[in-house]
């Protein structure tokens, strides 16, 4: 882990010291959002009404003409009954409503069939396959219609119809008025005043009820790029005023407003400036700079008083306490100026502690030191003292006449012997509680086969230890099983000077805790034979083999193949770290044991 991920790593105490502060000034930021996002939404509610009314206001001089012009109608269509038979009286009224109406561009009646013959215009049009003709006539009500392409203006214009009856009630045909778009947008556009802290006007546009641009205070083409973009205008087409946020096809977000001039046939959209709606986005996102920057900055503050107070004094006591456990056991005087009292009173503890424990432990490692000196020694002494009893064995074998009591005798020494190696070894190893195995079996191999074999039955010996650590209480069964089973090899081994003896010993680790024991000797040629178990007529040194067996928990397995004897004794290793619970009491099979010679 690098130092940076130490340094940021989530068990740091002002990692957790600062998502804490920010867990506690949470609230607060909340609470600072939430009325900025309410000034946001009114700031634009405001923003939005005021696109609206001005919207609403350049519809109305619109609005004003289209109903002046649609009372004017009214009243035309129930003049005509009059005029119907005369034709001449017919134009001429119709040229008198267009005085009295100088914005509209044709007044006319159009009878059922479509052939008009009485207009302002003085002309005979025929309306018979004109769709928007076909389609008003009968609908025999009050309505508007939006031709891009009038034929008689020859531009875009609203129609204002109504349904003539004549004096029997019979419908007859349409009264008609024109009124120029270009006329229209003159009256609502030239008096609009820019929006409140705009540099510039609102972009205004009229389309019909199929969404079709008709006029706007900018051209046409600059328009079209203002629509928005994947929202059809038709889909805007209410009866009532509405403003929403779209895209325009230009790529810009705008605020749009519409409102209707003729419900179904003519409506009027507005849109901020571009330039305009950069700025807005400017103050939706500066009005949450200070809500942040204010937790920004009590978490700077936070930190740095968390840093000053508390985590650089924890830092310096950490690392003391880290470099003592580490088995540093210099005292040294920790410097936590400026700390508080709480962490002042706490260094001070730690240092008191520390130096007790120091002292304790030079305590303890004395008096180890010491019973570590007093074992030495009485390893030593036990050592001495087995020599000393091997030795006066030693000189009893020279008074002795029998064979049979001087077989006992020795096999007596060997045993004492190996005892006296185990002791020795204990007493010379670096660690006074084990004993290496690698030190003990070659010790007692060759103190064995000196004492046994000799020039007369000289053997080939060769070892196989592992390095493994052996305690007392079973260091001192497997020497003595060892001594036994190499005395079994040199009465048995089949040994001449001529033909010398073959002897391997081994001491493998088997497993994680495991080992085993392996002698293989040669042999007197017999019929091959394996067997686990213990024959009832057994010598002496059988018998003590099996219990030291035994006294290890182990198993052993021995044999004849062919010119060679084996026997394996598994076992398991016992730690230092077990219960020393003293060296097991004697088999009570060695209490049946008779005098027969192994």
């Amino acid at each position: 882990m690098t130092d940076s991920e130490t340094w940021f790593s989530p068990a740091r105490l002002w990692v957790r010291f600062a998502l804490i502060l920010t867990y506690a000034l949470l609230p607060l930021g909340l609470i600072a959002f939430a009325q900025t996002r309410s000034l946001e939404s009114e700031v634009r509610a405001r923003s939005e009404a005021a696109l609206l009314g001005t919207t609403l206001r350049a519809a109305q001089a619109e609005t004003g003409l289209i109903l002046k012009a649609r009372g004017a109608m009214a009243s035309l269509a129930l003049a005509i009954p009059e005029v119907l038979d005369d034709g001449a009286a017919c134009i001429d009224l119709m040229k008198r409503m267009a005085i009295l109406e100088p914005a509209a561009v044709f007044v006319g009646f159009i009878p059922f069939n479509g052939i008009m013959t009485c207009s302002s215009v003085g002309k005979v049009h025929d309306f018979s396959k004109n769709p928007f003709f076909l389609k008003m006539r009968d609908l025999r009500v009050p309505s508007f219609v939006v031709n891009p392409n009038g034929p008689i203006a020859k531009a875009s214009v609203l129609g204002i119809l109504d349904p003539v009856f004549d004096k029997s009630g019979a419908y007859v045909g349409l009264a008609g008025m024109s009124l120029p778009h270009r006329l229209l947008k003159d009256l609502q556009f030239g008096s609009l005043m820019p929006v409140a802290g705009t540099a510039t006007p609102v972009v205004f546009w009229t389309f019909d009820g199929e969404g079709n641009l008709l006029s706007s205070n900018i051209d046409l083409a600059d328009a079209a790029t203002r629509v928005p973009k994947d929202m059809p205008i038709g889909q805007f087409i209410k009866s009532e005023g509405q403003v929403l946020t779209g895209v325009s096809k230009s790529g810009l977000s705008q605020i749009y407003a519409v409102v209707p001039i003729v419900a179904g046939e003519l409506y009027l959209m507005s849109s901020w400036h571009p330039e305009e709606q950069v700025d807005f986005n400017g103050f939706a996102v500066w009005s949450y700079a200070p809500p942040l920057l204010m937790w920004l900055a009590g978490l700077i503050v936070a930190g740095w008083a968390a840093e000053r107070l508390v985590t650089r004094h924890v830092r310096t006591l950490n690392r003391a306490i880290v470099g003592f456990a580490k088995g540093d056991r210099r005292l040294q005087e920790i410097d936590l100026k400026g700390a508080p009292l709480e962490l002042d009173q706490l260094a001070s503890a730690y240092s008191a502690m520390t130096e007790s424990i120091t002292r304790s432990e030079a305590e303890l490692e004395d008096s180890l030191h010491q019973k570590e000196a007093l074992l030495r020694e009485v390893h030593h002494r036990v050592k001495n003292n087995l020599q000393l009893i091997s030795s006066i064995m030693n000189i009893q074998l020279r008074s002795t006449k029998t064979v049979e009591a001087k077989t006992l005798m020795k096999n007596l020494q060997e045993r004492i012997m190996s005892l006296a190696t185990v002791h020795r070894s204990l007493y010379q190893s670096d660690k006074v509680a084990d004993v290496g195995a690698r030190d003990l079996f070659p010790s007692i191999v060759r103190q064995i086969m000196s004492l046994s074999s000799g020039a007369e039955k000289p053997f080939d010996t060769q070892l196989d230890i592992d390095d493994l650590r052996l305690v007392p209480d079973q260091a001192v069964p497997l020497a003595l099983l060892l001594a036994e089973a190499l005395t079994n090899v040199v009465k048995h081994g089949n040994a001449t000077r001529d033909h010398p003896g073959h002897l391997q010993v081994r001491l493998k680790r088997s497993g994680d805790s495991d080992a085993m024991m392996e002698l293989i000797n040669s042999f007197r040629a017999r019929e091959p034979k394996i067997s686990t178990q213990v024959p009832h007529d057994a010598g002496i040194g059988t018998q003590l083999i099996t219990a030291f067996v035994r006294q290890l928990g182990g198993t052993q397995e021995s044999g004849i193949l062919g010119e060679t004897y084996f026997l394996r004794v598994r076992f398991n290793v016992a730690s230092r770290s077990e219960p020393d619970i003293g060296q097991p009491d004697p088999d009570p099979e060695f209490a049946s044991v008779n005098a027969t010679p192994s």
